[in-house]
């Protein structure tokens, strides 16, 4: 139903409890959590023709055009040149399929008892029905029961059913009785007109699932049970405990809350549905009335969301909004690759900070904080200088990269290690350069790194009042395979990046060493200059 439709007044709607009739038909609703099934007979000849009938099922409108039925949900009509029975249905409503059927067009005639709800299979806009003696065929001279979803002016999907009398030719027809499920994605047994709900079942699979996002989930607060969490270390009841399943996306610390509602609320969350599941988190008043708590969750792993009112007497508005708010989006993963060998660097234009850990406790912040990430070709012991940069640096290294605002977690960290050139300290050469070795001072990188794993390094400034740093990011280590003599930063091309680094290593071994003769020499750079150029 549109959202601008109006409700009609509690004396106008014609709402049975038959007991008998429901107690059966409602059991065969796995889980339904029915509090009240809104019924009302029509009795009303549907024409067969182009428009037919407009139904409005929650303010029990009815016409012959639509303009005239505001927000109207069901409307069974006559295409143009036949008298064959057809429905339409406004944007998120549907005809059930026939169980078993999920790709037709046709509503299907349903048994009694067949459960209406979210698991079914819908078919939108024009959808036709097909009479004869086939299982889910439509009958002549019948009444004939059919399965429907329609947005209330809740906004949510709601779960009805209606009655069609048939004559001798599909022509002749009459819209007997509509029921449908007051609370939203609670499926609902067709031919059901109320009665004493079942019990809840908190791992129904017919039970609203929470989102990333904010949702808007129906309560049952007739027949859910309190969940008794006081002998934890929660400490209260959540009374007329509702279950809401959360599958995470991505693993991470994700924020759910009811803030938004305003409603007296607490929440837990577990990682089952049934009894003796794990309390993972749970929250009373946070943001008074309402409930907040933080998740650290796997990916793809399965949480159920409880939510409960503070008192046995507290009536929460359903629908409730929950809001689940992912992780914050990672700082490093879109940073720069940084190459073995000379990596220029500064944070002049950062306005980052990264809190780092430091030891099993504490942790540091780096100002200006500047990304790299390095995925090593080689396994093996590695270093990273930064020495004789200009201005006083701080350096990490870790293999996780952080959301934005969350610690990183470090596997090396260095304030304080070699000599800057300027700009730190009074003299200007003082140890206040950074650099990751097995014998650095804050974390030591005394692990290998393993071949073909990326790593993040964050380098900045020692505080926020010490200025911008520059200089060079050295990597060393095992040299890279090499794709083509003097390719030395395995960037496929041998340009003045190479040169670079072998004029560093001149005299030295390893790097450059061209010739394999253990010393870079001129011939080595011999050996490059003829190289010169792309690789092959």
């Amino acid at each position: 139903m549109n959202s601008n439709s109006t409700r009609s007044q509690p004396n106008s709607r014609l709402v049975r409890h038959l007991a008998a009739a429901a107690t059966t038909a409602a059991a065969m609703v796995a889980g339904s959590a029915s509090a009240e099934i809104i019924y009302r007979q029509y009795n009303l000849a549907l024409p067969a023709n182009i428009d037919g009938i407009y139904v409005n099922v929650e303010t029990f409108q009815t016409g012959t055009a639509g303009s005239g039925v505001t927000g109207w949900d069901l409307n069974p009509y006559s295409q143009t040149g036949t008298t064959n029975l057809n429905f339409f249905s406004p944007t998120g409503g549907g005809l059930l399929r026939y169980p078993g059927s999920a790709t037709t067009t046709v509503a299907g005639n349903l048994a009694a008892n067949t459960p209406i709800g979210a698991l079914g299979s819908y078919s939108a806009s024009v959808t036709a029905v097909t009479f004869g003696a086939a299982a889910g065929n439509w009958v002549l001279n019948s009444v004939n029961l059919c399965g429907f979803k329609f947005v209330a002016a809740d906004g949510l999907t709601h779960y009805g059913w209606a009655r069609i009398q048939v004559g001798a030719t599909s022509g002749v027809r009459t819209l007997v009785d509509v029921g449908y499920e007051s609370v939203a994605n609670v499926a609902i047994a067709a031919g059901s007109q109320g009665g004493p709900p079942p019990a809840y079942d908190p791992c129904s699979p017919s039970n609203p699932i929470a989102a990333i996002g904010t949702n808007l989930l129906g309560l049952n607060q007739a027949t859910a049970a309190d969940l008794n969490l006081a002998g934890s270390g929660c400490g209260f009841v959540a009374y007329k405990a509702n279950y809401f399943k959360f599958v995470a996306p991505a693993a991470g610390t994700y924020t759910i809350d009811t803030c938004a509602s305003g409603a007296a609320t607490r929440i837990a969350v577990l990682d089952g549905c049934t009894g003796g599941s794990a309390i993972l988190a749970c929250d009373d008043n946070t943001c008074a009335p309402s409930s907040r708590v933080t998740l650290t969750a796997a990916a793809q792993q399965t949480y159920y969301i409880v939510i409960g009112g503070d008192t046995a007497a507290t009536a929460l508005p359903s629908p409730i909004n929950l809001a689940v708010t992912p992780p914050p989006t990672a700082a490093c993963p879109d940073s720069p690759a940084a190459v073995f060998g000379n990596n220029p660097f500064d944070n002049v234009i950062s306005g980052l900070t990264q809190v780092v850990t430091v030891g099993a406790a504490g942790t540091s912040t780096i100002y200006g904080a500047t990304w790299f990430n390095f995925t090593p070709a080689v396994t093996g012991a590695y270093t990273f200088s930064m020495c004789g940069s200009i201005g006083d640096t701080k350096l990490a290294l870790g293999t996780i990269c952080p959301g934005s605002g969350q610690t990183f977690t470090t596997i090396a960290y260095n304030d304080d290690s070699c000599a800057c050139t300027s700009g730190c300290g009074t003299g200007g050469t003082e140890a206040y350069a950074s650099a990751l070795n097995a014998t650095n001072s804050g974390i030591p990188l005394t692990q290998e790194l393993i071949a073909g794993q990326q790593y993040h390094l964050v380098l900045g400034s020692f505080s926020g009042t010490s200025g911008a740093v520059n200089g060079t990011l050295v990597i060393d280590g095992p040299p890279p395979p090499q794709s083509c003599l003097g390719d030395l930063n395995g960037d496929n091309v041998v340009n003045g990046a190479d040169l670079g680094q072998l004029l560093g290593n001149w005299g030295g071994s390893g790097l450059g060493d061209l010739n394999n003769d253990g010393i870079v020499t001129g011939a080595d750079l011999g050996l490059m200059l003829g190289a010169w150029g792309a690789c092959p």
